[in-house]
């Protein structure tokens, strides 16, 4: 079988593929999928051990795990007896160089060790729970499930190596000793209460390291040294500063997390701030870290990404087609990050700006802070290490032990948020087993006559339930496409199907339970085709929107995600910025125009090597099996697909863009609607449009209105200000103009007093009005320039005059104004202006 994705399907119990047995978790539990004997060569990635990595010769994130099952099959005389074979002839490495460990308990492999390969009583091993059985400790620990005692074969690398002492063997971690193979004999199955039952069908699951294996071919005592490694390794000391001391723990990190990186963009797993994606993130930002410790600050890693491709082109050639897009995504991460680290002293003063020394003595601010320096972790990356030296050089303090709360804290939030069981082999796919694979009719059939197999129920949801049949019509939910709607029906009782899923290639109808059908049944299962064939003109325009794209954006657009029902269609596609409003345009344009070009819609299956051969896309991250589906679109389109489809492009009659969006960093999203949809949606659009266009015209025909108004108040204010001017009285020798006028507003009154001061002369002029509607007082004050050298301040004067209109006031000293709540005090104020002049 080939290499499954990093990213695990149908298993909630884990974030990445961590194993090469876990494809095979449905075999383990005893579902026959036709064979009984497996071997594999798995890519996977752990975070376990992430900060060994790089400062051991063995540790990685990222590795390729070789291995051989049987499933009820073999068991461990062939298992121990083939793994000594392959060692010793296949690969042709020294016996002598060669060590075993066995379970305490497990005296028959040992005896099978002694016995019939031949190892020497001195080179065999008997180590307890932690070390030689799967899962470690489990007989006490957990978790549930299938589990066993496992023999370790270690290579010695020889006396010089490690401690050096006289007496040593595999369980000194000195380094002499690697282990190379896990034979894992799955023999019990631990139940909840602790015990351990013989399992009916016993199982081997083996695990050795390409790169350990790598290392003991090549003569090497570090994994690091090999060629698997070396040539990143060395382009990195190319590149670092003169300065920087080439240490190996860096060098080997960042080599070590490119490749985990790489893959994991290669599997569909982008950066992001949640799961999967978060893993990514701090895996690259760890590298960037690094480097700059070797005096390397720009973005470098996306440059390393043809060297993993090159050197992993013959099990992996798919990687040089998407190296350019897995450089961009990498280099995007690189930017981003190596700006917040850049802009990290500008940071540090707005969130620490509140703190000072000697605040430190409260102790709650001493938790603030040290908060604070969690969520700079957390939020923007900045590594702790950093922010705690700003802090010291700044005299301010932290908690270490509020910092690891916060950490833990982080944990037990992730751990609920995450589906994952604490169950190894916790899977739904146990509902049907027993039960024979569903028979799908459903690509040329819309309707056929079923047996029903098993009746379903959910206890939280006694109302619904979920029928089996032994053939179908109904599509379930897969590849983005929902599943088909309809009904399972016996003359006039009818069980109507809201949803259909599937586990293990067996078919389950949910709808409303109303003690319809039952067992044996034979009931007529129809979908409901009006829906079914808007769904297939959204799946098939997702094909035509990614071959437009392609044209227009460029060949690194590639599928992330779908969704296609009825009504719309989601597509999610790698790209590197926003699309523009003519480049949407082109896209639908190009889509359109192959629609409209009545092109036929080709299904055909064929092997996956077939397959590959035609040059069809796959899809991002998707695991296939050796018979696949290809779907061509004439000749824009060729894919994998096993969803449901028009036949003539002319079916989908229209696509209409009606969104586009990021959802992750890289990958951008379309929403589209299609058919009769779309006509809704573009005549919606024009009416919005009219709408639109006319409220533009109202709000048009206001501000015109507006102007009107304001030009006739301008007039009137105009043709006002003599007669203000006219109510100047001479007060201690200066001429001061009082008035109090009709319906102005702030902004009127400020108006006219600026066209009074400007033919006054030499005047006080405080000017009132009052709005009766909110009975509020408005008051102006001004003062001509002359005055000022005098000694006069509107602004002084007003803030004395204001209170008597209940309100308060301030501005220049040429120009103050007020407001009030007592308008019917206007003569008190005018008479209080009056005495302050005289005086």
């Amino acid at each position: 079988m080939s290499s499954d994705s990093l990213v695990p399907h149908d298993d909630p119990t884990v974030l990445f593929t961590p194993a090469g047995m876990n494809q095979f978790k449905k075999e383990f539990l005893g579902f026959d999928s036709g064979f009984k004997r497996a071997a594999t060569s798995q890519r996977c990635l752990r975070t376990d051990d992430l900060d060994k990595v790089g400062k051991t010769s063995a540790h990685h994130t990222l590795f390729e795990m070789l291995g051989n099952f049987s499933f009820g099959d073999y068991f461990k005389k062939e298992a121990i007896a083939w793994a000594w074979e392959f060692l010793t002839q296949e690969l042709k490495i020294n016996p002598e160089k060669l060590w075993v460990s066995v379970y305490q308990d497990d005296d028959e492999a040992y005896n099978i060790w002694l016995k019939d390969i031949k190892v020497p009583a001195g080179k065999i091993v008997k180590l307890g729970d932690k070390d030689n059985f799967w899962p470690a400790e489990a007989k006490t620990k957990g978790p549930n499930g299938p589990c066993g005692p496992c023999s370790e074969i270690f290579f010695d690398f020889g006396e010089k190596v490690g401690c050096k002492e006289t007496i040593c063997d595999p369980s000194c971690s000195c380094g002499r000793f690697v282990e190379i193979w896990n034979l894992v004999f799955t023999q019990f199955n631990r139940k909840e209460d602790g015990t351990l039952v013989p399992l009916p069908n016993k199982n081997i699951d083996t695990g050795m390291g390409l790169e350990r294996l790598t290392a003991v071919m090549e003569g090497k005592q570090n994994n690091f040294e090999t060629e698997l490694f070396q040539p990143i390794i060395k382009e990195i000391i190319k590149n670092k500063s003169d300065a920087a001391l080439a240490e190996n723990e860096a060098l080997y990190a960042v080599a070590d997390h490119t490749r985990a990186a790489v893959f994991s963009i290669f599997d569909g797993i982008f950066p992001s701030n949640e799961g999967r994606g978060y893993v990514v993130r701090k895996i690259i930002r760890k590298s960037i870290l690094h480097l700059r410790g070797l005096g390397i600050n720009k973005p470098f890693i996306y440059k390393l990404v043809p060297l993993v491709a090159q050197i992993m082109h013959q099990p992996y050639p798919e990687l040089k087609e998407k190296q350019e897009n897995i450089s961009q995504v990498i280099l995007n991460e690189e930017k981003r990050f190596i700006s917040t680290l850049n802009d990290a002293p500008n940071l540090y003063k707005s969130v620490f700006a509140s703190y000072n020394p000697e605040s430190l003595k409260a102790k709650v601010f001493l938790e603030e802070i040290s908060k604070k320096v969690f969520e700079l972790y957390d939020t923007h990356g900045i590594p702790l290490e950093l922010t705690k030296d700003w802090l010291k050089s700044n005299s301010l303090s932290y908690d270490q032990a509020i910092i690891e709360s916060e950490f833990k804290a982080q944990k037990d939030r992730s751990r609920a948020s995450s589906l994952m069981k604490g169950d190894v082999f916790d899977l739904p796919d146990s509902v049907v087993k027993g039960l024979p694979r569903t028979e799908f009719l459903g690509y040329d059939q819309f309707e056929t006559k079923a047996k029903v197999l098993k009746i379903i129920s959910d206890a939280d949801h006694p109302e619904f339930a979920g029928v089996v049949l032994d053939k179908t019509v109904f599509y379930a939910e897969a590849g983005g496409q929902v599943s088909d709607i309809g009904t399972l029906s016996i003359g006039n009782k009818v069980f109507s199907v809201a949803d259909v899923q599937k586990r293990d290639n067996v078919f389950i109808h949910w709808g409303k339970f109303s003690g319809f059908p039952g067992c044996g049944d034979i009931v007529e299962a129809k979908i409901n085709l009006s829906y079914r064939m808007n769904v297939s003109k959204n799946h098939t325009a997702t094909h035509i929107l990614q071959a437009a794209l392609r044209k227009i954006l460029g060949s690194h657009v590639q599928q992330q995600g779908s969704l296609v029902s009825e009504e719309k269609l989601r597509f999610d596609f790698t790209h590197f910025k926003g699309l523009s409003q003519e480049e949407i345009s082109r896209v639908e344009s190009e889509a359109n125009n192959y629609i409209a070009g009545n092109h036929p819609v080709g299904i055909n299956e064929m092997t996956l090597k077939e397959a590959k051969a035609t040059k069809a896309l796959a899809f991002f991250g998707e695991k296939y099996g050796e018979k696949v589906r290809v779907v061509s679109v004439g000749e824009a389109s060729k894919e994998f697909c096993g969803g449901a489809h028009v036949r003539n492009t002319s079916e989908i009659g229209l696509i209409k863009i009606t969104q586009e969006g990021s959802v992750a960093s890289g990958i951008r999203r379309i929403e589209a609607v299609t058919g009769e949809y779309a006509k809704k949606f573009i005549k919606a659009e024009e009416q919005r449009a009219l709408a639109e266009a006319d409220r533009q015209k109202e709000l048009l025909r206001l501000k015109e209105s507006e102007k009107e108004q304001k030009t006739a108040k301008e007039k009137y204010l105009q043709k006002l200000a003599p007669e203000v001017i006219g109510k100047a009285v001479k007060i201690n020798g200066i001429n001061t103009i009082i008035s109090l006028e009709e319906n102005l507003n702030m902004d009127e009154l400020r108006l006219l007093a600026d066209k009074v001061k400007a033919k006054s002369g030499e005047a006080v002029i405080c000017l009132a009005s009052e709005d009766k509607t909110a009975k509020r007082a408005f008051l102006i004050l001004a003062l001509t320039p002359g005055l000022l050298s005098r000694g006069l301040d509107a602004g002084e004067l007003i803030r004395q005059i204001a209170p008597l209109i209940g309100g308060s006031g301030g501005g220049r000293k040429d120009f103050a104004q007020a407001g009030g709540s007592q308008p019917n005090n206007f003569r008190l104020a005018f008479d209080k202006l009056r005495d302050i002049i005289k005086s």
